[in-house]
Order: structure tokens, then C-alpha cells, then sequence
């Protein structure tokens, strides 16, 4: 089906990209129903109008504080309503925000803060001796510290007393507003992403005013969200995917947000039966938590009907394992960090085909005013069926690295995202993700992607998660390892999910050790790093 000729070149609905920002929409929804709820958080609940008095007084509190336009300011919260009232008042002052992870260590915490220039830091107070540790060139000038608790019961303490930190919750109770109402430009930079840096430091990525808006206009559409939608917050509000498609949806298009702290797959699913939000995405080892946890099968979770997994390759093995279990099918999704989250994703009733071939699931089709190529070696487009690098251009693509020239200029050539990332194309303009072009395993001469044989192991019923990478080998040059961790009272010996490979690989493709562990490395998006697992077994 040619779901582009079915949705257009644009973006219909109220919500258009030119309207600017997500506070600029957030106003408009403001100025319709102050009264409608916007956040819930444990048995509390704040409206429209709660959720821009008190983002005002933090503006306000903020300002005092010498933050204005053009400014940074760094936020380390997990999901709670300090972090989304904080968003809130950084842009209120057309200042930039730089999410951080808040289990970051000094030396993590120290980069970001120094590259970014934030001259503020809101973090949680466990945070604190972090913050001590850090070298004095990076200190920002405040900080304010918040407890998960803070706006809802028992605020939680102790504080830390070093001279130059504040209480979030106090600087709320003294209230105000900033100085002027301000109109956030399409063009200025709303978030300072700092990208994983597997291949070297962090890169700040500038994800405008515009990419976001535009964000929230093609989810809306994509997904089919309207008023009686809400969105359950399994994506933590520092990474790109909980930025864009819980905080920045829920702001933008007026959607309750069900807050959950940090994801755990049995709070998770008693929320959702308490508060029935019907829209979430997050990471696929989100979704195969919650069918490993016991718990999660005495809530129901029949309200989720539009749900969307990223971040990393979805086996189709589990989304049918999902859907058996829950009545829900996981509705794969493609982006990244520089994509101000999805590009690319399955449209809400479609259901992903798998490659013949390699039995791949497809990750989507490209989202309206998007355009996906695939690019051969010397940079050229390639035809349809044949495997390349994914170049993604559209109103979403960020607007390069902050202070960073030269990688711009190497991953964003006219403004063309070169994701590293390697896939193809069929015919009706499905496109399949094979994997990052760095991963690849080559043994004896033969090309090996790691994901064909992730799925295969996904296939055994044994087989919680897999991550297969390439270790030396003196002979091929390469050879393939995988790492698998099991299903809760599942049992399986290394050799024999190495037979189950070899009935349905060719011999090269199958893994030379299969190694079963407890759990596998994660980042703090759920993505398997398999980089931490090159090393020696």
C-alpha cells in the first residue's frame, strides 16, 4: 500500500508544524480547556492551568537566577511533574534545554555540563555528591534540586547544603510568572540532545523548535491520537523518544501524561489499569519485561490499543509473544536522536511484513514530508531490494551538533542525516533495518549482520533477550558469539541454541559460542549495547 499517496505530502489536522513550538500549542489547548488534566502522578493530578502557574514560577524562579534567552539549562529528572514542569519554564524563557541522564556520574555529568554552557542544573538531591565530585570549570552557576516526591505527598529529602542549591518546591511556593510572555521561534534550538557517543565523546544534537513541532503534528496523524487519548510514559523524559513522544505530544496535542518515575514493568501495568492510557512507546526490552513479569498479567492492559516500539530492533517472534499474551501488537518505529525521535514507523492497523530473506521485521513506512534513500558506497541512491545506509531527510532532522563543525558537516550533508545505519527497501516502500553499518561480523570473507541471528534466537522459546556481536578469531579473522539471557523457569544449554541456529542459518552465520547470562548491558533507553560485550567471555 503506498501510505504516502493515502496520507499526502503534508501533515493534515489542527496541529501543523508552523505553528511553531510545543509551548505555542500548549497554549492554544491552555487557552481551550484550562481545566482538562494533563499529568498524573501517583494519585495526583495536575490540569492545563496547574501545569502553567506553577511552570511560571519556576520560570520566574529561574530568571532571578540570571537565565534568559538563548541560555542552557540542564535537567536530570527521572518522569515525574517537576521534569515536565521544568521543560516547560526553560522555554517559557526561550532558553534551551539539556537533558541528562540522572544516574550519571561526575565524570559523565562533567562533559555534558561543560560542553553545554548550562549555567543551571535541576537534578534530583541523590545527585548531590555527583555534583561535589565535578571539576570547578563545569559547575553551573545554580542548582536546584527536586525530589521524586516534590509537588505530590512526602516530599523526600535530605538536602543538600553546599552553599548554592534550592529547593524546586520552595521556588514553586513563591510563585510569579516571568517578566513576558515569550513566542519560542521555529528555528531556535528547544533541546540540547547529547547522543550516546559510542564513537567518542558526546554530541550535543540541536533538536529546533520546528523538529518538534513538527513531531507532534506526524504522531498525531500516524498514530491516530485524538482527545480521548492518553500516554502511558514508559520512555524516560531525558531521552529523545521520551522528550518528543510522551512530554512533547502530551504538551502539544493536550494528552494526559500517566507519569510512572522510572520504568518498572509491574508499577507500569497497575498504572495503566488505573488510569487507562491507550498510547506508549518505548524500547522492545520494555515490552519483554512485562511479559516476563508475573505481575503484569494481573492488570489488565486492554486500554493500550496504539502502542509503538523503538530504539532498537523488535524480533518478530516477540510481538507475537506480546499480542498472544496481552491482546496488544507492538507497531515498530524507526529514529533516532538527530531524528527528534521517529522517522520512520508501522502505521496504526497495518501490520509490519517479514523479509522473506532474512526474516526481518519492517521497521515502517517513512512519516508524511519524510524522505528515506538508500545509499551505496559512494553515496548514490540504490534500488529497491538492495542494502545501504539509511540517509533520512524532513522537518525533523536536527539541525546539526552544537559547537561540533566538522561531525555536521560529515553526518548531515545539505541537511541529509546519515543515520550509519544499514537497510533496505521493497517495493511498496517498506523499509528493513539489517543493522549499524559498524556492527557488521565479516568471517572467513563472508558478511554477517548481527540481527538476522539476534531473530533467530528470539524464535526459541527459551530466549528472553540475545546480542550477537563478532570476536577475533585467528583463523576467519571474525568470528560470532552470542550472548542470550533466558525466560523466567525457561531452561536452554549454549549448545543447544547453537543447533537451533545451525537448522536455520547457513553454517558461517551461526554463532561459534552462545553464552548464557543473567542479564545483558542496556543503556538507559533499554537498547542492548552490544559494544559491552566484545570483550573476552
Amino acid at each position: 500500500m503506498n501510505w504516502r499517496k493515502l496520507y499526502g505530502a503534508g501533515v493534515p489536522g489542527e496541529i501543523h508544524p508552523d505553528a511553531g513550538s510545543v509551548l505555542q500549542l500548549f497554549r492554544i489547548r491552555l487557552g481551550r480547556r484550562p481545566d482538562a488534566p494533563l499529568l498524573h502522578y501517583f494519585g495526583t493530578t495536575f490540569d492545563h492551568a496547574d501545569t502553567d502557574r506553577l511552570s511560571d514560577a519556576l520560570a520566574a524562579g529561574l530568571e532571578r537566577r540570571g537565565v534568559g534567552e538563548g541560555d542552557r539549562v540542564a535537567i536530570a529528572l527521572q518522569n515525574t511533574p517537576v521534569c515536565v514542569l521544568a521543560v516547560l519554564a526553560v522555554w517559557k524563557l526561550r532558553a534551551t534545554v539539556v537533558p541528562v541522564n540522572p544516574m550519571y556520574k561526575a565524570r559523565e555529568l562533567a562533559h555534558l555540563l561543560a560542553d553545554s554552557g548550562a549555567r543551571v542544573l535541576i537534578a534530583h538531591p541523590a545527585a548531590a555528591p555527583e555534583v561535589a565530585a565535578l571539576p570547578p570549570a563545569s559547575v553551573p552557576e545554580h542548582v536546584l534540586y527536586s525530589a521524586e516526591g516534590s509537588l505530590a505527598a512526602d516530599p523526600t529529602g535530605p538536602w543538600p547544603d553546599d552553599g548554592h542549591a534550592d529547593d524546586v518546591a520552595v521556588i514553586l511556593d513563591e510563585g510569579g510568572a516571568p517578566r513576558k510572555a515569550t513566542i519560542n521561534r521555529p528555528d531556535e534550538p528547544a533541546l540540547l540532545s547529547y547522543t550516546s557517543g559510542t564513537t567518542g565523546p558526546a554530541k550535543g544534537a540541536i533538536n529546533t523548535h520546528r523538529n518538534l513541532a513538527y513531531q507532534v503534528a506526524a504522531c498525531r496523524t500516524w498514530i491516530g491520537l485524538d482527545d480521548g487519548d492518553s500516554i502511558l510514559t514508559i520512555a524516560p523524559l531525558f531521552h529523545i523518544t521520551g522528550l518528543a513522544m510522551h512530554l512533547g505530544l502530551g504538551l502539544g496535542a493536550g494528552l494526559p501524561l500517566v507519569l510512572t518515575h522510572r520504568f518498572a514493568p509491574a508499577t507500569a501495568a497497575a498504572l495503566v489499569e488505573r488510569y487507562r492510557p491507550t498510547f506508549t512507546i518505548g524500547s522492545i526490552t520494555a515490552f519483554i519485561a512485562l511479559l516476563d513479569e508475573p505481575a503484569a498479567r494481573e492488570h489488565d492492559l486492554g486500554s493500550l490499543t496504539k502502542v509503538l516500539s523503538g530504539g532498537a530492533p523488535v524480533p518478530a517472534a516477540t510481538v507475537r509473544r506480546f499480542a498472544d499474551a496481552f491482546g496488544v501488537y507492538v507497531h515498530n518505529a524507526y529514529g533516532l536522536t538527530e531524528t527528534t525521535s521517529a522517522a520512520v514507523a508501522v502505521p496504526l492497523g497495518a501490520r509490519a511484513p517479514v523479509d522473506e530473506a532474512s526474516g526481518s521485521l519492517a521497521i515502517g513506512v517513512p512519516f508524511p514530508s519524510v524522505d528515506v534513500e538508500i545509499r551505496g558506497e559512494g553515496g548514490g541512491p540504490l534500488p529497491r531490494g538492495e542494502i545501504g545506509e539509511l540517509a533520512i531527510a524532513g522537518p525533523q532532522v536536527a539541525a546539526g551538533y552544537w559547537r561540533n563543525p566538522e561531525q555536521t558537516d560529515a553526518s548531515f550533508p545539505d541537511g541529509t542525516l546519515l543515520t550509519g545505519d544499514v537497510g533496505f527497501m521493497d517495493e511498496d516502500g517498506w523499509v528493513y533495518l539489517v543493522d549499524r553499518k559498524k556492527d557488521m561480523i565479516v568471517a572467513a570473507g563472508y558478511k554477517i549482520w548481527p540481527r538476522e541471528v539476534e531473530d533467530v534466537l528470539y524464535e526459541h522459546p527459551a530466549v528472553r533477550e540475545a546480542a550477537v556481536v563478532g570476536v577475533p578469531d585467528p583463523y576467519r579473522g571474525e568470528t560470532v558469539r552470542a550472548h542470550v539471557s533466558l525466560r523466567a523457569g525457561a531452561a536452554a544449554t549454549g549448545d543447544e541454541l547453537r543447533e537451533h541456529c545451525r537448522a536455520r542459518l547457513a553454517v558461517y552465520k551461526a554463532p561459534a559460542e552462545v553464552l548464557i547470562e543473567d542479564e545483558l548491558p542496556k543503556s538507559v533507553s533499554g537498547k542492548i549495547l552490544r559494544r559491552e560485550l566484545r570483550g573476552p567471555a
